[in-house]
Protein backbone atom coordinates (compact mmCIF):
# COMPACT_ATOMS: atom_id res chain seq x y z
CA UNK A 1 0.00 0.00 0.00
CA UNK A 2 0.96 3.74 -0.42
CA UNK A 3 3.66 5.21 2.44
CA UNK A 4 1.60 6.62 5.16
CA UNK A 5 0.86 10.78 4.16
CA UNK A 6 3.42 12.05 6.99
CA UNK A 7 6.32 9.33 5.91
CA UNK A 8 5.34 9.85 2.45
CA UNK A 9 6.39 13.91 3.13
CA UNK A 10 9.21 13.39 4.56
CA UNK A 11 10.65 11.05 2.12
CA UNK A 12 9.83 13.46 -0.93
CA UNK A 13 11.99 16.35 1.08
CA UNK A 14 14.83 13.40 1.73
CA UNK A 15 14.83 12.90 -1.79
CA UNK A 16 15.25 16.37 -3.25
CA UNK A 17 18.29 16.17 -0.57
CA UNK A 18 19.74 13.07 -1.74
CA UNK A 19 19.27 13.89 -5.03
CA UNK A 20 20.42 17.60 -4.70
CA UNK A 21 23.54 15.59 -2.65
CA UNK A 22 24.56 13.38 -5.69
CA UNK A 23 24.22 15.98 -8.22
CA UNK A 24 26.52 18.05 -6.29
CA UNK A 25 29.31 14.84 -5.53
CA UNK A 26 28.88 14.63 -9.35
CA UNK A 27 29.28 18.47 -10.24
CA UNK A 28 32.35 18.72 -7.51
CA UNK A 29 33.85 15.12 -9.46
CA UNK A 30 33.59 17.06 -13.00
CA UNK A 31 35.13 20.26 -11.86
CA UNK A 32 38.11 18.68 -10.49
CA UNK A 33 38.97 16.67 -13.91
CA UNK A 34 37.50 20.00 -15.96
CA UNK A 35 38.69 23.24 -14.19
CA UNK A 36 37.61 25.55 -16.34
CA UNK A 37 33.72 24.88 -15.79
CA UNK A 38 33.09 27.13 -13.31
CA UNK A 39 30.97 30.39 -13.36
CA UNK A 40 32.22 33.99 -11.68
CA UNK A 41 31.11 32.36 -8.45
CA UNK A 42 33.17 29.54 -8.78
CA UNK A 43 32.58 25.73 -9.88
CA UNK A 44 29.01 25.04 -10.52
CA UNK A 45 27.17 23.74 -7.63
CA UNK A 46 24.03 22.22 -7.21
CA UNK A 47 21.25 23.99 -4.69
CA UNK A 48 17.60 22.71 -3.15
CA UNK A 49 14.80 23.90 -1.87
CA UNK A 50 14.31 23.45 1.71
CA UNK A 51 10.87 21.28 3.04
CA UNK A 52 8.75 22.40 5.43
CA UNK A 53 7.99 19.14 6.58
CA UNK A 54 10.66 18.05 9.86
CA UNK A 55 13.14 15.80 8.89
CA UNK A 56 16.15 14.05 10.68
CA UNK A 57 19.93 14.12 8.96
CA UNK A 58 21.01 11.93 6.70
CA UNK A 59 20.97 8.30 8.67
CA UNK A 60 23.02 4.93 7.34
CA UNK A 61 21.47 1.41 7.31
CA UNK A 62 20.81 -0.19 9.65
CA UNK A 63 20.03 0.94 12.55
CA UNK A 64 16.49 2.97 13.90
CA UNK A 65 17.31 2.38 14.31
CA UNK A 66 18.07 5.06 15.37
CA UNK A 67 17.73 6.98 19.09
CA UNK A 68 16.27 9.04 16.57
CA UNK A 69 15.93 6.47 14.10
CA UNK A 70 16.23 8.75 12.12
CA UNK A 71 15.38 8.77 7.95
CA UNK A 72 17.45 7.53 6.05
CA UNK A 73 17.85 5.14 3.01
CA UNK A 74 17.43 2.39 3.81
CA UNK A 75 17.13 3.05 8.05
CA UNK A 76 17.35 4.02 10.87
CA UNK A 77 15.87 6.25 13.38
CA UNK A 78 18.42 5.98 16.44
CA UNK A 79 20.61 5.20 13.01
CA UNK A 80 22.56 6.36 11.03
CA UNK A 81 26.19 8.13 10.93
CA UNK A 82 26.17 11.31 8.87
CA UNK A 83 23.78 12.74 11.59
CA UNK A 84 24.60 16.70 10.84
CA UNK A 85 21.73 17.88 11.85
CA UNK A 86 18.43 19.18 10.37
CA UNK A 87 20.06 21.51 7.01
CA UNK A 88 19.99 20.01 3.96
CA UNK A 89 23.16 18.76 2.42
CA UNK A 90 23.21 21.32 -0.06
CA UNK A 91 22.87 23.68 2.69
CA UNK A 92 25.29 21.95 5.05
CA UNK A 93 28.06 22.17 2.04
CA UNK A 94 27.02 26.03 1.74
CA UNK A 95 27.73 26.80 5.33
CA UNK A 96 31.12 24.61 5.39
CA UNK A 97 32.23 26.69 2.33
CA UNK A 98 34.24 29.44 5.67
CA UNK A 99 35.21 26.64 7.81
CA UNK A 100 38.33 26.28 8.74
CA UNK A 101 39.65 22.69 7.91
CA UNK A 102 40.26 21.81 11.40
CA UNK A 103 36.37 22.44 12.35
CA UNK A 104 35.97 20.77 9.37
CA UNK A 105 38.11 17.91 10.32
CA UNK A 106 36.57 17.49 13.97
CA UNK A 107 32.69 17.38 12.24
CA UNK A 108 33.78 14.19 10.79
CA UNK A 109 34.59 12.43 13.91
CA UNK A 110 32.28 10.29 15.87
CA UNK A 111 31.84 12.06 18.69
CA UNK A 112 30.90 15.21 17.19
CA UNK A 113 28.34 13.36 14.78
CA UNK A 114 26.77 11.90 18.11
CA UNK A 115 26.43 15.22 19.58
CA UNK A 116 24.90 16.70 17.00
CA UNK A 117 22.29 13.15 16.68
CA UNK A 118 21.30 13.70 20.36
CA UNK A 119 20.61 17.12 19.35
CA UNK A 120 18.44 16.79 16.81
CA UNK A 121 16.73 13.84 17.97
CA UNK A 122 15.64 15.52 21.06
CA UNK A 123 14.19 18.34 18.63
CA UNK A 124 12.64 15.49 16.33
CA UNK A 125 10.62 13.63 18.96
CA UNK A 126 9.67 16.74 20.69
CA UNK A 127 7.50 17.05 17.19
CA UNK A 128 6.35 13.12 16.71
CA UNK A 129 6.69 11.44 19.97
CA UNK A 130 4.56 11.73 23.38
CA UNK A 131 5.25 12.56 26.55
CA UNK A 132 6.28 9.59 28.27
CA UNK A 133 5.09 9.02 32.07
CA UNK A 134 7.28 8.83 34.85
CA UNK A 135 8.88 5.33 36.03
CA UNK A 136 11.67 4.11 38.42
CA UNK A 137 15.09 4.12 36.97
CA UNK A 138 18.31 3.26 38.11
CA UNK A 139 21.76 2.87 36.34
CA UNK A 140 24.29 -0.35 37.06
CA UNK A 141 28.01 -1.07 35.86
CA UNK A 142 28.35 -4.24 34.71
CA UNK A 143 31.63 -6.09 34.50
CA UNK A 144 32.43 -7.65 31.00
CA UNK A 145 35.19 -10.49 30.98
CA UNK A 146 38.24 -9.11 28.53
CA UNK A 147 36.26 -6.38 27.04
CA UNK A 148 35.07 -2.79 28.43
CA UNK A 149 32.30 -2.49 31.17
CA UNK A 150 28.93 -1.53 30.62
CA UNK A 151 25.53 0.64 31.72
CA UNK A 152 22.62 -0.56 31.93
CA UNK A 153 19.49 1.43 33.01
CA UNK A 154 16.62 -0.42 34.53
CA UNK A 155 13.45 0.80 34.39
CA UNK A 156 10.56 -0.42 36.68
CA UNK A 157 7.11 0.74 36.78
CA UNK A 158 6.31 3.14 39.16
CA UNK A 159 4.40 1.84 42.92
CA UNK A 160 5.17 -1.78 42.18
CA UNK A 161 8.74 -2.12 44.75
CA UNK A 162 9.49 -5.31 45.95
CA UNK A 163 6.74 -6.69 43.51
CA UNK A 164 8.83 -9.65 41.70
CA UNK A 165 8.07 -8.70 37.82
CA UNK A 166 9.22 -9.85 34.33
CA UNK A 167 11.48 -8.19 32.66
CA UNK A 168 13.12 -7.53 29.30
CA UNK A 169 16.45 -6.87 28.63
CA UNK A 170 16.24 -4.07 26.05
CA UNK A 171 19.16 -2.61 23.17
CA UNK A 172 18.29 0.04 21.29
CA UNK A 173 18.99 0.88 17.09
CA UNK A 174 21.66 2.99 16.04
CA UNK A 175 23.41 1.23 12.85
CA UNK A 176 25.74 0.04 15.60
CA UNK A 177 27.39 3.83 15.68
CA UNK A 178 24.67 6.26 17.18
CA UNK A 179 22.23 6.17 20.00
CA UNK A 180 22.28 5.55 23.93
CA UNK A 181 19.61 5.30 26.93
CA UNK A 182 20.17 8.72 27.22
CA UNK A 183 18.48 9.67 23.96
CA UNK A 184 15.45 11.17 24.28
CA UNK A 185 13.79 9.34 21.76
CA UNK A 186 15.29 5.62 23.51
CA UNK A 187 14.47 7.04 26.87
CA UNK A 188 11.13 8.20 26.19
CA UNK A 189 10.27 4.52 24.53
CA UNK A 190 11.26 2.75 27.62
CA UNK A 191 9.26 4.66 29.64
CA UNK A 192 5.94 3.53 27.87
CA UNK A 193 6.47 -0.17 27.46
CA UNK A 194 7.86 0.26 31.06
CA UNK A 195 4.40 1.56 32.13
CA UNK A 196 2.04 0.27 29.65
CA UNK A 197 3.43 -3.34 29.88
CA UNK A 198 4.34 -3.37 33.57
CA UNK A 199 7.10 -4.82 32.50
CA UNK A 200 10.66 -4.04 33.76
CA UNK A 201 12.97 -2.76 30.74
CA UNK A 202 16.76 -3.44 31.47
CA UNK A 203 17.99 -1.13 28.79
CA UNK A 204 22.33 -2.25 28.00
CA UNK A 205 23.85 1.32 26.70
CA UNK A 206 25.78 -0.72 24.83
CA UNK A 207 29.80 0.30 23.52
CA UNK A 208 29.44 1.78 19.99
CA UNK A 209 31.45 1.68 16.77
CA UNK A 210 33.50 2.22 15.30
CA UNK A 211 35.96 2.58 18.38
CA UNK A 212 34.24 -0.45 19.45
CA UNK A 213 34.01 -3.13 17.26
CA UNK A 214 32.12 -6.86 17.08
CA UNK A 215 31.96 -8.62 19.33
CA UNK A 216 32.49 -6.28 22.30
CA UNK A 217 28.67 -5.20 22.14
CA UNK A 218 27.19 -9.26 22.18
CA UNK A 219 29.96 -10.05 24.86
CA UNK A 220 28.82 -6.47 26.56
CA UNK A 221 24.97 -7.68 25.92
CA UNK A 222 25.74 -11.64 27.16
CA UNK A 223 26.94 -10.29 30.33
CA UNK A 224 24.28 -7.83 31.23
CA UNK A 225 21.75 -10.99 30.99
CA UNK A 226 23.90 -13.16 32.99
CA UNK A 227 24.00 -10.59 35.19
CA UNK A 228 20.30 -9.58 34.69
CA UNK A 229 19.59 -13.25 35.76
CA UNK A 230 22.13 -13.15 38.92
CA UNK A 231 21.00 -10.24 40.44
CA UNK A 232 17.00 -10.83 39.62
CA UNK A 233 15.75 -11.52 42.86
CA UNK A 234 17.69 -8.54 44.23
CA UNK A 235 16.27 -6.39 41.15
CA UNK A 236 12.87 -7.64 42.30
CA UNK A 237 12.61 -9.49 38.80
CA UNK A 238 10.82 -12.73 38.15
CA UNK A 239 13.95 -14.67 36.47
CA UNK A 240 11.46 -17.20 34.78
CA UNK A 241 9.70 -13.99 33.32
CA UNK A 242 12.38 -13.00 31.45
CA UNK A 243 12.52 -11.85 27.67
CA UNK A 244 14.88 -9.62 25.15
CA UNK A 245 14.20 -7.39 22.73
CA UNK A 246 16.10 -5.12 20.23
CA UNK A 247 15.33 -2.82 17.46
CA UNK A 248 17.24 -2.45 14.03
CA UNK A 249 20.60 -3.08 14.82
CA UNK A 250 19.93 -3.69 18.48
CA UNK A 251 17.78 -6.54 17.35
CA UNK A 252 20.70 -7.70 15.38
CA UNK A 253 22.68 -7.68 19.25
CA UNK A 254 19.51 -9.30 20.72
CA UNK A 255 19.03 -11.82 18.37
CA UNK A 256 23.16 -12.83 18.70
CA UNK A 257 23.08 -12.61 22.60
CA UNK A 258 20.17 -15.66 22.39
CA UNK A 259 22.43 -17.46 20.77
CA UNK A 260 25.23 -16.62 22.98
CA UNK A 261 23.09 -17.65 25.90
CA UNK A 262 22.05 -20.82 23.96
CA UNK A 263 25.60 -21.86 23.21
CA UNK A 264 27.02 -20.71 26.65
CA UNK A 265 24.45 -20.45 29.90
CA UNK A 266 21.25 -21.76 28.38
CA UNK A 267 19.46 -19.27 30.64
CA UNK A 268 14.95 -19.67 30.58
CA UNK A 269 14.79 -16.82 27.78
CA UNK A 270 10.71 -16.57 27.59
CA UNK A 271 10.57 -14.52 24.39
CA UNK A 272 12.62 -12.32 21.96
CA UNK A 273 10.82 -9.42 20.22
CA UNK A 274 13.07 -7.92 17.02
CA UNK A 275 11.95 -4.87 15.67
CA UNK A 276 12.73 -4.19 11.92
CA UNK A 277 16.26 -6.60 12.71
CA UNK A 278 19.07 -6.89 10.75
CA UNK A 279 20.27 -10.35 10.90
CA UNK A 280 22.62 -10.37 7.61
CA UNK A 281 25.11 -8.01 7.32
CA UNK A 282 26.51 -9.98 4.14
CA UNK A 283 23.78 -7.91 2.79
CA UNK A 284 22.37 -10.62 0.63
CA UNK A 285 18.73 -10.08 2.55
CA UNK A 286 18.59 -6.56 1.79
CA UNK A 287 15.64 -5.97 0.03
CA UNK A 288 16.09 -3.30 -2.77
CA UNK A 289 12.58 -3.07 -3.88
CA UNK A 290 10.89 -0.54 -1.30
CA UNK A 291 14.25 1.78 -1.93
CA UNK A 292 13.32 1.83 -5.91
CA UNK A 293 9.55 2.21 -5.06
CA UNK A 294 10.76 5.48 -2.98
CA UNK A 295 12.84 6.47 -6.04
CA UNK A 296 15.78 6.64 -4.45
CA UNK A 297 19.25 6.31 -5.93
CA UNK A 298 20.16 2.80 -5.19
CA UNK A 299 23.87 3.44 -5.14
CA UNK A 300 23.17 5.17 -2.19
CA UNK A 301 21.74 2.55 -0.15
CA UNK A 302 24.22 0.02 -1.18
CA UNK A 303 27.06 2.98 0.11
CA UNK A 304 25.77 3.41 3.35
CA UNK A 305 25.28 -0.52 4.05
CA UNK A 306 28.88 -1.18 3.19
CA UNK A 307 29.74 2.10 5.32
CA UNK A 308 27.81 0.32 8.73
CA UNK A 309 29.39 -3.27 8.23
CA UNK A 310 32.84 -1.77 7.68
CA UNK A 311 32.19 0.46 10.91
CA UNK A 312 30.90 -2.47 12.91
CA UNK A 313 32.72 -5.70 11.71
CA UNK A 314 35.95 -3.99 10.93
CA UNK A 315 36.82 -7.25 8.46
CA UNK A 316 33.58 -7.93 5.98
CA UNK A 317 34.34 -11.18 5.91
CA UNK A 318 33.80 -11.55 9.48
CA UNK A 319 29.48 -10.91 8.28
CA UNK A 320 29.33 -14.79 8.11
CA UNK A 321 29.82 -15.55 12.06
CA UNK A 322 26.49 -16.69 13.41
CA UNK A 323 26.72 -13.96 16.05
CA UNK A 324 27.20 -11.10 13.49
CA UNK A 325 24.94 -12.66 11.37
CA UNK A 326 22.22 -14.56 13.37
CA UNK A 327 20.44 -15.45 9.80
CA UNK A 328 23.37 -17.63 9.58
CA UNK A 329 23.89 -20.01 12.63
CA UNK A 330 23.91 -23.44 11.70
CA UNK A 331 20.95 -24.33 13.41
CA UNK A 332 18.41 -21.95 15.36
CA UNK A 333 16.99 -24.82 18.12
CA UNK A 334 16.30 -23.84 21.43
CA UNK A 335 15.56 -20.39 21.00
CA UNK A 336 12.84 -18.43 22.49
CA UNK A 337 9.66 -17.54 20.77
CA UNK A 338 10.18 -14.69 18.46
CA UNK A 339 7.89 -11.97 17.52
CA UNK A 340 9.53 -10.02 14.55
CA UNK A 341 7.81 -6.63 13.20
CA UNK A 342 8.42 -5.80 9.77
CA UNK A 343 7.93 -2.36 7.80
CA UNK A 344 6.70 -2.26 4.32
CA UNK A 345 8.83 0.59 3.40
CA UNK A 346 12.16 -0.96 4.87
CA UNK A 347 15.14 -2.35 2.69
CA UNK A 348 15.36 -4.26 6.03
CA UNK A 349 12.25 -6.25 6.13
CA UNK A 350 13.13 -9.37 4.71
CA UNK A 351 16.22 -9.84 7.26
CA UNK A 352 13.08 -10.01 9.39
CA UNK A 353 11.12 -12.85 7.87
CA UNK A 354 13.96 -14.76 6.77
CA UNK A 355 14.59 -14.76 10.51
CA UNK A 356 11.26 -16.06 11.09
CA UNK A 357 11.41 -18.61 8.15
CA UNK A 358 14.46 -19.91 10.01
CA UNK A 359 13.63 -19.71 13.34
CA UNK A 360 10.17 -21.78 12.09
CA UNK A 361 12.36 -24.40 10.63
CA UNK A 362 14.49 -24.81 13.65
CA UNK A 363 10.99 -25.79 15.63
CA UNK A 364 11.36 -22.04 16.95
CA UNK A 365 7.55 -20.34 17.58
CA UNK A 366 7.92 -17.54 15.32
CA UNK A 367 5.58 -14.78 14.12
CA UNK A 368 6.70 -11.96 11.19
CA UNK A 369 4.02 -9.05 11.09
CA UNK A 370 5.01 -6.14 8.29
CA UNK A 371 3.30 -3.10 8.62
CA UNK A 372 2.02 -1.61 5.45
CA UNK A 373 2.58 2.03 4.68
CA UNK A 374 5.35 2.04 7.59
CA UNK A 375 8.84 3.06 7.25
CA UNK A 376 11.85 1.46 9.48
CA UNK A 377 11.48 4.30 11.80
CA UNK A 378 7.72 4.38 12.29
CA UNK A 379 7.48 3.05 15.61
CA UNK A 380 8.80 6.19 17.20
CA UNK A 381 6.12 8.55 15.50
CA UNK A 382 2.98 8.14 17.86
CA UNK A 383 2.11 11.53 18.51
CA UNK A 384 1.49 11.71 14.87
CA UNK A 385 0.98 8.94 13.20
CA UNK A 386 -1.56 6.08 14.24
CA UNK A 387 0.58 2.85 12.88
CA UNK A 388 3.01 3.82 15.63
CA UNK A 389 0.45 3.79 18.47
CA UNK A 390 -0.97 -0.04 17.09
CA UNK A 391 2.91 -0.78 16.93
CA UNK A 392 3.49 0.19 20.32
CA UNK A 393 0.32 -1.36 21.13
CA UNK A 394 1.64 -4.97 19.57
CA UNK A 395 4.82 -4.57 21.44
CA UNK A 396 2.73 -3.86 24.68
CA UNK A 397 0.63 -7.17 23.80
CA UNK A 398 3.74 -9.35 23.63
CA UNK A 399 5.18 -8.11 26.47
CA UNK A 400 2.18 -8.82 28.40
CA UNK A 401 2.90 -12.37 27.45
CA UNK A 402 5.39 -12.95 30.26
CA UNK A 403 2.69 -12.66 32.39
CA UNK A 404 1.83 -16.11 31.48
CA UNK A 405 3.31 -19.30 33.32
CA UNK A 406 5.25 -22.43 32.94
CA UNK A 407 5.90 -24.05 29.72
CA UNK A 408 3.33 -21.41 28.39
CA UNK A 409 5.47 -18.31 29.03
CA UNK A 410 6.18 -16.29 25.67
CA UNK A 411 3.62 -18.69 23.78
CA UNK A 412 2.27 -16.64 20.43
Amino acid sequence: MPLDPYFRDMYLARRRDMIAEARGAITGFVASIVPWRTDAAGPVASSTTPSKTPRPPKATMPGADTSAETTGTVGTAASGTAAAGARSPAGQKAAQKSLSPEEKARRRTPAWKRRNAKKWDTKLYGRVGQTPPEVEIIDFRVDVPRFPSVRVRVYRPAGTTGEPLPAVLAFFGGSFQLGGVDYTSVDATFRMRTADARVVHVAVDYALAPEHRYPTQIEQGYASLDWLFTTANELGIDRDRIGINGTSSGGNIAAAVTLVNRDRADHPLRLQILEVPVTDLTGSSVDFAPIREMRIPGFLARRELVQVVDAYLGDRARARQPYASPLHAGNHRGLPPAYILTSEYDALRRDGEAYAAALRASGVEASAVRYQGATHEAAMYTKVVPLARRWHADVVAALATLYGSGSHAGRM
